[in-house]
């Protein structure tokens, strides 16, 4: 599939790829998260340059050269180039301005902000960083395709530096906040300008773009079309749009039933025992309601106590943000909650928490949501989160329940065919979950199959091309 007769370049904070140095050499193995979910297939696909942080302290001359990835069964493959970060910057860039002043905010977490002039001029010098080296990689006709929040003045910056006629998408993985939130960001005048150099800026959905129009129009003042999602900018028009993003649903599906995932799922097997399976995967953050879900966990064997030894909840939680103070204490807290759920249910040969806090293989995770009868998907807030959809994609037999929060971004999606709940409300999803458990086959199979259908429909590369097409017909 190719989505386009000119050459990408994708700049996002970090590369897909963790890099990791041994004595045998540099390895590289492909991250986990929504953006690396949803881009690398496009690229490996039709080939360019991703521009992105290594992950490393300091200058290493080990990533001074561009490395080729994504070649694998006749692919095309890409291109990363890596920008270096100092501790410092690393501190005040990104544990700093973008992940305790933007990330809480943008989650509806304002009592976690926190706003650092240090944080925000650090910020501003890394944009710029980026914009210099996605402009030393410009020759014409290039489409930049910049993303996430760590980036928003990327696109002002790049027009500031360059005479160039340059061709600026931008898409934001999480949620955009409504007026009377995003106003208290000190900068958010700057946040905002920085956002509108570019031509074309996709949200998760509708409401986050109306929540920017919004902005633009009482913050900077500018004329605002909301009907045609136009802004007037100066001599240029911005547009902005829900594009509600995907997965590579054939990637999962053929991954599901390989054998590799057969026999990760045997093995899964041998241990398991007879017990139903409910599960949920996430990063570690305070943003996907981890603590509020084991809470509900506790009031469901409480509550309804005939299923005790006969189901168990694996929780899975990816290490993120390590170094920083809020991760730090949630991890805490967690693992308390773990054990004090274990420790009042467990008898010798049963516990009801299975506790992961690390990274799988994506044929072991996709084992996991085949064995799985439950997924339970209620994150806080969230942009999109794509996990029911994988979950979804894993599911070729029909047989399992998605329980889906009502602040998921793919609420918009996949709400008719899942449970859904409010994560707040402990009661609920406790009895949400008692239901997902009672439900005959034919019902789980219906509902199955209309998620499955949503998916297999508007996947990563329909996604893709909705948002490049829209595009093309703007300019």
């Amino acid at each position: 599939m190719k989505l386009s007769g000119q050459r990408i370049i994708v700049a996002s904070n970090r590369v897909p790829y963790n890099i990791v140095k041994s004595k045998s050499g540099i390895k590289y193995k492909k991250s986990v998260g929504g953006l690396v979910t949803a881009v690398d297939p496009i690229l490996s696909r039709n080939g360019g340059l991703w521009i992105g942080w290594n992950g490393s302290k300091g200058h290493d001359r080990d990533f001074e050269k561009r490395i080729e990835v994504g070649r694998e069964k006749g692919k095309v493959g890409y291109a990363l180039k890596f920008i270096s970060l100092s501790s410092t910057e690393i501190k005040n860039y990104y544990h700093g301005f973008s992940n305790r002043s933007l990330w809480p905010l943008f989650h509806g977490f304002i009592c976690q902000s926190h706003f650092d002039k240090d944080y925000w001029r650090f910020y501003r010098k890394i944009n710029n960083r980026f914009a210099n080296n996605i402009l030393e990689e410009v020759t014409g006709g290039e489409l930049i395709w910049i993303h996430d929040y760590q980036l928003f003045l990327t696109p002002e910056a790049l027009r500031e530096q360059s005479d160039r006629d340059l061709k600026i998408l931008f898409f934001l993985h999480i949620p955009f906040p409504n007026y009377e939130s995003f106003r208290v960001l000190p900068w958010d005048d700057q946040i905002l300008r920085g956002l509108l150099g570019s031509d074309l800026i996709g949200f998760q959905t509708q409401r986050c773009a109306f929540n920017f129009l919004e902005c633009c129009k009482k913050i900077l003042k500018l004329d605002v079309d909301f009907k045609s999602k136009k802004i007037f900018y100066g001599d240029r028009k911005v547009e902005a749009g829900g594009f509600p993003i995907s997965i590579d649903f054939n990637h999962f599906d053929n991954m599901a039933g390989s054998k590799k995932t057969d026999r990760y799922l045997k093995r899964i097997k041998s241990f398991g025992g007879e017990a139903r399976v409910v599960m949920s995967v996430e990063r570690l953050d305070y943003t996907k309601g981890i603590k509020e879900r084991l809470s509900a966990i506790n009031r469901f064997f409480e509550k309804y106590p005939e299923y005790r030894k006969k189901v168990v909840f694996l929780q899975i939680s990816v290490p993120s943000r390590t170094k920083i103070k809020e991760y730090i204490e949630l991890k805490k807290e967690i693992d308390e909650l773990v054990g004090n759920i274990n420790g009042r249910f467990a008898d010798e040969l049963w516990s009801p928490v299975h506790y992961l806090y690390k990274a799988l293989p994506q044929e072991k995770l996709a084992a996991l949501y085949r064995i799985s009868d439950v997924c339970m998907v209620t994150p806080l807030r969230d942009g999109m989160n794509l996990i029911g959809k994988e979950y979804a994609s894993c599911k070729a037999d029909g047989d399992g329940v998605l329980i889906l929060s009502e602040l998921a971004g793919s609420a918009d999606e996949l709400s008719d065919y899942s449970i859904m709940v409010n994560p707040y409300d402990i009661e609920e999803v406790a009895d949400s979950l008692h239901r997902a458990l009672c439900m005959d086959l034919n019902e789980r199979k219906m509902m199955m199959s209309g998620l499955r259908n949503i998916v297999r429909k508007n996947d990563i590369y329909k996604w893709a091309s909705k948002f490049l097409d829209y595009y093309n017909n703007i300019i």
